[in-house]
């Protein structure tokens, strides 16, 4: 269940929903240092992102006014000399007097920081499971059939106008995918604790999901090591239970001419953009590739470091699967069955469904706000036939026929489009299962 993957089990966990439940952290950064020292109490050191001393922000706002008092203006609309004048500006503040006390400054105050990656990481889940509940908490339970399947559908050709989640944040829930597994010693490099964690596996366990605005979504993927639990409080130097790695992928192209992102809802995945934090540089700063760069290397591993290629194979696989998922939520062959964390709350739900009458659904309503629960939407359990029914080839080995999805126009003048799932099939399922993939039991 998701909430294994935060400390919900900690006996501040409502207090923290009830402080937290209505604010936007995307536009209330405050509120995020908050939350994260509202996680872990006491972190006595300074860590990243956390308020500095009054008297280094007063150096700070003295050193940053006398760097920009003679900064050009830019309009609304700035053309190329524009940005070549702001450009040639800032190239002659950086001889000045001024700079070399901005950096000095910077260097006095990251004496300070001290950051913990895995504080960092609770506030982060911490953050989604709160936009989780002020989403209406939806949970789509992906079944081991539709997985299968998913893994062998094509999404190149899939664009952004068609990635609609049915809410502002889900969460995708698989159960542990053997196949998709966060290198340990990846999470050691990022945590800055090689070699300790031994024989560990982590497998991916779910993923948030929350489309944001100007074309891109925020991905959040789960992991778990089935040995682990949250039962017992551990000490944030040693908690490294549960990981999470989080990115996202834009569908924006930069326009040298406009001098700017451009968006739009054409732009295919094959075109998007990951952005990602670097975890084999030292400063941990953000990165970005291209999808299809990110997949070609994928193919030559001796041109990539070790750490670097284990994290595209992990972001490609998991990328590929959560984009079939969502296409799946808005395509004709969507199966879906629903249910709650809490039965009375199904039951009510249940009868919502059945009555079209205004006033007994205002009563439905009003009941179900008495209650504390998550939906949770089972998606794909009518394929299990589907797997079995699977027609035979030709005299060739076993083999799967990858899948793709295709836009259908209708509508009025054609002028409309939905997603038609052309299923992966596999060819001679007679003579066993296929090299490529697993056949479950059903």
């Amino acid at each position: 269940m998701v909430f294994k993957t935060v400390p919900t089990n900690r006996h501040f966990s409502n207090k923290l929903f009830k402080t937290f439940l209505s604010i936007n952290f995307d536009k209330n950064r405050d509120a995020y240092h908050e939350l994260r020292s509202f996680i872990r109490q006491p972190v006595a050191e300074w860590h990243e992102g956390a308020y500095l001393p009054d008297d280094l922000i007063d150096q700070r706002e003295d050193i940053h006014y006398r760097l920009n008092k003679d900064e050009p203006a830019i309009s609304d609309n700035p053309t190329k000399e524009d940005f070549e004048k702001f450009a040639a500006h800032q190239t002659e503040i950086m001889k000045t007097d001024v700079w070399k006390e901005w950096t000095e400054w910077i260097a006095e105050s990251k004496k300070l920081i001290k950051n913990y990656p895995r504080l960092e990481e609770e506030t982060e889940i911490s953050n989604y499971i709160i936009k989780f509940y002020q989403s209406g908490r939806n949970i789509f339970e992906i079944s081991s059939f539709l997985i299968e399947l998913l893994k062998n559908t094509d999404v190149g050709n899939i664009r952004f106008k068609d990635f609609v989640l049915p809410y502002d944040n889900i969460y995708f829930h698989f159960g542990g995918l053997s196949d998709i597994e966060y290198p340990v010693e990846c999470y050691e490099l990022r945590n800055g604790i090689q070699n300790e964690l031994g024989n560990k596996t982590f497998l991916l366990d779910g993923a948030f999901v929350t489309l944001i605005e100007r074309g891109a979504i925020d991905i959040l993927l789960c992991f778990k090591d089935k040995a682990d639990n949250f039962d017992s409080k551990v000490n944030i130097t040693n908690d490294y239970r549960f990981p999470t790695i989080k990115f996202s992928l834009d569908f924006g192209k930069f326009d040298s001419d406009k001098v700017e992102t451009v968006y739009s809802p054409e732009t295919t995945f094959n075109q998007s953009t990951v952005v990602f934090d670097d975890i084999w540089e030292d400063k941990g700063n953000s990165g970005e590739l291209s999808y299809q760069k990110m997949h070609e290397a994928i193919r030559t591993p001796d041109k990539c470091y070790h750490y670097e290629w284990k994290e595209y194979v992990l972001m490609d696989s998991a990328l590929k699967l959560l984009v079939n998922c969502i296409c799946f939520l808005n395509s004709t062959d969507k199966d879906v069955d629903l249910t709650t964390t809490n039965t009375q709350a199904t039951e009510l739900i249940k009868e919502l469904s059945k009555t079209s009458k205004t006033i007994e659904k205002a009563k439905i309503s009003d009941k179900l706000k008495k209650f504390s629960y998550s939906k949770i939407h089972f998606l794909g359990n009518s394929l299990k036939n589907y797997l079995t029914d699977l027609k035979s080839g030709n005299e060739v080995d076993p083999h799967w026929r990858r899948g793709h999805w295709r836009n259908q126009p209708f509508g009025a003048g054609l002028n409309q489009t939905k997603l038609i799932w052309i299923k992966p099939t596999i060819v001679r399922k007679d003579k066993g299962d296929p090299n490529g993939g697993h056949i479950y039991e059903v």
